[in-house]
């Protein structure tokens, strides 16, 4: 199989800014990590876990519909912590990496529980791009819940 690739272009534009083109779409993303709540800028590690949210979201409701299961409404919440953060600002003496170091993941279904909403949450997390690579470089803490 001839390998496939994505491809993305990403320009500075500002201080502590960039933006991304992907295909005929583009998103401004500001520092890699932020601290303040104010910022007004999306961070890089909060799109890294909104796409992971969304791989795990859109990946239950394919999987939902390709085994007949009804899925009205899934909604994800994702938390990730880094090893330490201080040596991202370069706080001398710290020790570890600035890099992520554990993701939870809360996702919610408005479905019926069941066998048949298990098995595609298990088709959802095997089939995730995002739960391959990540689980291999972090702790991944991934549940469902149905409401």
């Amino acid at each position: 199989m001839d390998e496939f690739a994505w491809h993305v272009r990403v320009r500075s534009t500002d201080r502590g800014r960039a933006m991304a083109h992907a295909r005929q779409h583009q998103f401004a993303v500001g520092e890699p990590i932020v601290f303040d709540a104010e910022a007004d800028a999306v961070a890089g590690i909060e799109y890294v876990l909104g796409a992971f949210g969304a791989d795990l979201v859109v990946g239950l409701q394919r999987a939902a519909r390709r085994r007949r299961v009804a899925v009205d409404h899934v909604e994800a919440v994702v938390t990730g912590t880094l090893d330490n953060p201080l040596t991202y600002l370069g706080v001398v003496g710290e020790e570890g990496h600035p890099g992520l170091d554990r993701i939870v993941a809360r996702v919610y279904a408005d479905a019926d529980p069941g066998e048949l909403l298990d098995g595609a949450w298990q088709e959802a997390l095997t089939r995730s791009p995002f739960v391959g690579v990540l689980r291999r470089a972090v702790e991944l803490d991934l549940s469902l819940t149905t409401t």
